[in-house]
């Protein structure tokens, strides 16, 4: 499923029993299935590994990928994608004005600032969800953000902008996860959890209800998380205990 979002915009998702008009909505026929919209063709920053996963999940909705955007892209066509420039194109208002973009880029800071520099110039952020993602009813998911296969986002989730929700995650009910999270593959995240911006849950780590994880935190793989976490750390081990406090971010958004 795909939908192109400015600056503001919340895709919201419904299943069938809602019963409203929103502009995306999921449609229960037995198995749960998706619906493609896109107003825009569809460019992917970025044409490393997290950029074709995202060009793969379009492609398994049935929609054509116009293009890649990348400075050091390995040929001049990747998985059948042609590459059609590089990060200058972000700033090109004419090319803005004729295409929807999706940062395919898994690190964190560098994927905020991509899609600020998109939304600053005037641009649109798609939204993807791989077909085979099971999306409950009165979720929300921003500009930007892309949920991955085999993920289940449960009833009452807020996904803020640009975000990743990576292949295999379990996000349980009402959980919040800010601008920029990245939940990693096979992460469990238990009910009413909270992510702050631009943090990062590793490979397979769990959660258990009610944690709030701080912004620019970084969840090490396979960690359980069983109490808050502060703020720019590193947390690794079971139970997760903070490692390395992280050096704060230049005006620039850099460490």
């Amino acid at each position: 499923m795909i939908e192109c979002l400015g600056k503001s915009d919340t895709a919201r998702w419904r299943s069938d029993r809602a019963k409203d008009n929103m502009p995306l909505e999921l449609r229960s026929m037995g198995r749960r299935s998706m619906t493609f919209s896109a107003s825009r063709p569809i460019v992917v920053f970025g044409c490393g590994g997290h950029g074709r996963v995202i060009a793969d999940i379009l492609g398994s909705g049935g929609v054509d990928v116009a293009g890649f955007l990348d400075d050091n892209p390995p040929g001049p066509i990747v998985d059948g994608v042609p590459v059609i420039g590089d990060h200058g194109r972000l700033s090109e208002p004419e090319f803005l004005a004729q295409h929807a973009i999706i940062i395919g880029v898994g690190e964190t800071e560098l994927r905020r600032r991509l899609a600020l520099e998109v939304l600053g110039h005037g641009g649109i952020l798609a939204v993807a969800v791989h077909p085979r993602a099971t999306i409950g009813g009165q979720v929300s998911l921003g500009a930007g953000t892309v949920v991955m296969a085999g993920a289940v986002i449960n009833i009452g989730c807020r996904i803020g902008r640009f975000a990743v929700v990576n292949t295999g995650v379990n996000v349980d009910h009402d959980c919040i996860l800010n601008d920029g999270v990245h939940i990693s593959p096979g992460c469990h995240l238990a009910g009413a959890v909270i992510c702050d911006i631009d943090a990062c849950v590793g490979t397979g780590a769990a959660v258990i209800p009610g944690v709030r994880i701080g912004a620019r935190a970084i969840i090490g793989a396979g960690a359980t998380v069983i109490t808050d976490v502060p703020p720019d750390v590193i947390a690794v081990g079971c139970p997760a205990r903070v490692k390395k406090q992280l050096a704060p971010l230049s005006e620039s958004g850099r460490r």
